[in-house]
């Protein structure tokens, strides 16, 4: 006798609704861990906190994310990339010296890095990679660091200027000192509850325009230029 199939049918575009849905669910996860983080601290937020803020169940966030750390290292892989991208051209100011242009590209750098979680998550998250330095979430939290410094290179590279020397200077080398310029001033905004961005700035000026003065000419430092822009 034949038998007529009755299985459900796939309806079209229901796998990508699946995925809009888990994409979806997967933020709102994130959003509630960065509300409670901001509130009540890392350590003092558990799992269930998580789950019951999202309006879920404890195992639902523990399938997407596997463990809190795995939640924050969500945020903050996630939420540095988006802000790289999305600040990608909002580096450049015509008429100002490299030395401002530098400390305002750096500035906005702690700006979007406090936006995507306060003070508390970023000390908890620099801590936990000093202690356990093999972890996944060190091993993350490295890569967000390592980003910026390709992120600072590309920036560098994309400018017409010279150093004091006349030498070459690759890109990279450069990104990677002025990140490591910029990270003590960092660690110094989150770990100081009392210091906001103006003082933060402040605190850039003092490190980042004197650095740039040793490296470059006094034209690129006057009048900096993007490769490609007419003299």
């Amino acid at each position: 006798m034949h038998m007529t199939d009755v299985s459900t049918p796939v309806m079209p575009g229901e796998p990508g609704l699946r995925s809009r849905k888990k994409a979806k669910r997967r933020d709102e996860i994130i959003a509630a861990a960065r509300r409670l983080f901001d509130q009540q601290g890392v350590d003092a937020t558990t799992m269930a906190d998580i789950a019951a803020a999202a309006g879920i169940s404890p195992p639902t966030v523990f399938n997407y994310f596997g463990s809190k750390d795995g939640v924050l290292i969500a945020l903050i892989s996630e939420g540095t990339t988006e802000a790289r991208e999305q600040d990608r051209n909002l580096h450049w100011r015509e008429g100002v010296d490299l030395g401002e242009l530098l400390v305002g590209f750096f500035l906005r750098v702690s700006l979007r890095t406090l936006e995507i979680a306060d003070k508390r998550v970023w000390r908890y998250a620099e801590a936990a990679a000093i202690r356990q330095p093999a972890t996944e979430l060190a091993v993350q939290y490295q890569s967000v660091s390592e980003a910026l410094v390709n992120v600072v290179a590309e920036y560098i590279a994309d400018l017409d200027i010279h150093t004091r020397s006349g030498g070459e200077v690759s890109p990279a080398f450069i990104g990677r000192l002025l990140h490591d310029v910029w990270m003590p001033c960092f660690i110094s905004l989150i770990t100081n509850e009392d210091q906001g961005l103006a003082e933060h700035e402040a605190v850039l000026q003092t490190r980042i325009p004197p650095l740039v003065n040793l490296l470059f000419d006094e034209q690129s430092i006057k009048s900096p230029k993007r490769k490609g822009q007419p003299a």
